[in-house]
């Protein structure tokens, strides 16, 4: 008797592989060295963080750059706290953060911070999950629980204006 399985599951892609291995081992010195957290985490969050950046990419010259949201706005992918504490960390080391956007998105991604109602009710955290396992590339999970939140006041204050 013979018996065989058929397995339909894919293996998702290594995250590392979005940028070079030159690109990517700076920017999780970089990361290592400004928050204090070990080589292993950094090397997991900067994974995390470069599939950020592939969805931004893949979803940037859709129609009206993502989903409309219940708020009128439209979903765009958003990191969650640890996601961005690495974008923050390796904008401060523009040669690999810049080299690591031209390879994976073409281009130049800039940090705009934005506050949406989708952001609070939890609809662009499920738009940018389902962005990030559409990209191929293996998703840590543990990186993208919890609400996106923005990582600046809705009203900061202005040159000027004092406090």
């Amino acid at each position: 008797m013979t018996v065989t399985t058929s397995t339909s599951a894919t293996i998702a892609a290594d995250p590392q592989t979005l940028v070079d291995a030159e690109t990517f081992g700076k920017l999780v010195d970089y990361f290592a060295a400004d928050t204090y957290v070990t080589r292993a985490y950094a090397e997991q969050a900067v994974e995390q963080f470069l599939i950020f950046l592939k969805a931004h990419a893949d979803n940037v010259t859709s129609e009206g750059f993502g989903m409309p949201l219940p708020d009128g706005s439209i979903g765009r992918v958003v990191p969650t706290l640890p996601v961005d504490a690495v974008w923050h960390s390796v904008l401060q080391h523009t040669v690999p953060y810049a080299a690591a956007c031209e390879q994976i998105a073409g281009g130049f991604v800039h940090h705009i911070p934005v506050l949406t109602e989708g952001m609070m009710d939890g609809t662009a955290a499920t738009f940018t999950l389902a962005a990030l396992h559409k990209t191929g590339f293996r998703v840590d999970t543990e990186f993208w629980y919890g609400e996106a939140e923005s990582c600046c006041p809705p009203n900061p204050p202005q040159a000027g204006g004092g406090r």
